[in-house]
């Protein structure tokens, strides 16, 4: 994929993921663990656990620009966990943002 199209398509995801999180009101956190899991309508897409990393890293930038958490460093999100993909739900994937701040 071109650079330009691979920027453009991050730079939707990214949109898409903080308009989601205002969606949700998510309140501002200070330090957060991340658990993705994709889903998927039928067991014909199987994918290895991270496939999905391009797009949950455009979730946690995401979460930034939602400003739900200041940075991505390790200050701020301390844990990212993949799980199998879950067959049955309709495609798409699942993003769970635990609270982990002391």
């Amino acid at each position: 994929m071109h650079y330009h199209e691979r920027a453009r398509r991050v730079r939707e995801a990214r949109t898409r993921w903080a308009w989601l999180t205002m969606a949700e009101k998510v309140p501002r956190l200070e330090v957060i663990s991340i658990t993705a899991q994709p889903l998927a309508r039928s067991r014909r897409w199987r994918a290895d656990v991270a496939a999905c990393y391009p797009t949950v890293k455009a979730a946690i930038d995401g979460l930034v620009d939602a400003r739900v958490i200041e940075d991505d460093d390790d200050r701020h999100v301390v844990a990212l966990r993949f799980l199998p993909v879950v067959i049955g739900e309709g495609d798409g994937l699942r993003i769970t943002v635990t609270d982990v701040s002391n």
